[in-house]
């Protein structure tokens, strides 16, 4: 009988692995990070090497899926007596969370300072503080902070190349969501200009997280009163063309409209020739195209460089985190080629695809002497 049970069930097993769900079955246990047949896809622990973090771990695909339902679950949870009344809108709370534990581990994280811990509600984000934090398997946290660390030190370089004396960048955040980017990199460039966009409920929202921000850090409360925030889908392309003029020109003449403008600060037509005099403005998207239709994704790259140029910009960099549209897998050509349709040159040596969604990493840039 033992037999016959035994028979039965090695049947059942190779009967299962004979169906169509085992291409399914197989891929769930696949380990994520890992492309042996793809060579334009670098292993996650070299992707995270050459930024300067630990790497994620080398784990089933099911595993990073169930602690990302987990994590979605939580958040109602999380945030059920918080007054700032936030919602998880393409997932930036989430990855606020995701900040939080990545900045507060004792090691092999991303540390941003606490920042994005201290825009988590008072009792509840006790379940990711120090050394708790330091407890959760380096997962989609670990993921987060590989991009996290990309973006801000491209975003430092770029500043550095660009930054004068008598000219400063502005540096204009698209589909920020609930980062702190401007606070973390303040002092790197202090004369740099800082500017956002997103969806009107998330600036709303997060006007409310950063004063919460401004409460508990009161340093940076002048920072977080300089920030400029715009809204606009970004999906409709003529909302996005005003919502970036808009936002390029209220973020370059505020800082320069007292120095440059000799009639002072009141006098629009000074402040609208202070806001094009020259101006690098830097460009940051992190996990913002992959929400975007492919055809709204390109017109958005496109409408950056127009703008910008419009508004007297002598030079654009594009610093990205994120899935660029028509672009082949992970191949640089193709990447290229996607940028200089918006007429962005994309710098090689930058490039650095990693797995997840917003694989595509690099910097790609515009110069009005190139035209």
């Amino acid at each position: 009988m033992l037999r016959l049970l035994v028979l039965m069930a090695l049947g059942a097993v190779r009967a299962m692995m004979m169906t169509s769900t085992m291409p399914r079955f197989q891929r769930a246990w696949k380990s994520r990070g890992v492309y042996k047949d793809r060579r334009d896809m670098p292993p996650l622990k070299d992707s995270a090497e050459a930024i300067g973090v630990d790497p994620p771990l080398t784990a089933p695909r099911w595993v990073w899926s169930s602690a990302w339902r987990v994590g979605q679950w939580a958040m109602p949870i999380l945030h059920r007596w918080d007054d700032a009344n936030v919602s998880d809108t393409n997932v930036n709370l989430w990855v606020c969370w995701l900040k939080a534990i990545a900045g507060n581990r004792n090691r092999g994280g991303y540390a941003d300072g606490g920042l994005a811990y201290e825009m988590l509600p008072a009792v509840t984000r006790r379940v990711v503080a120090k050394p708790l934090a330091s407890l959760y398997p380096r997962l989609h946290h670990q993921n987060v902070a590989m991009r996290t660390a990309y973006l801000d030190r491209a975003v430092v370089r770029e500043l550095a190349l660009v930054s004068t004396p008598s000219s400063s960048p502005v540096v204009l955040v698209l589909g920020a969501g609930f980062d702190t980017r401007p606070f973390r990199l303040r002092s790197t460039a202090p004369t740099a200009a800082w500017a956002e966009i997103d969806l009107p409920h998330v600036v709303q929202q997060k006007r409310r997280l950063l004063a919460r921000l401004a409460r508990r850090r009161p340093e940076l409360a002048a920072p977080i009163e300089a920030l400029t925030q715009r809204s606009a889908n970004l999906t409709v392309a003529s909302e996005a063309r005003t919502a970036l003029s808009s936002a390029l020109r209220a973020a370059a003449a505020a800082p320069l409209a007292s120095t440059v403008c000799s009639r002072g600060a009141d006098d629009d037509a000074c402040v609208a020739e202070a806001a094009a005099q020259g101006r690098s403005v830097i460009y940051v998207i992190e996990a913002l195209l992959i929400y975007l239709p492919k055809a709204a994704a390109a017109e958005l790259l496109r409408a950056c460089v127009d703008v910008a140029q419009d508004a007297g910009a002598a030079r654009v960099s594009l610093v990205f985190a994120d899935r660029l549209p028509d672009v082949e897998a992970c191949v640089m050509d193709s990447a290229r080629k996607a940028l200089r349709d918006a007429r962005l040159e994309l710098d090689e040596a930058t490039w650095l695809p990693k797995p997840g969604l917003a694989r595509h990493m690099g910097v790609a840039r515009w110069n009005r002497t190139a035209g």
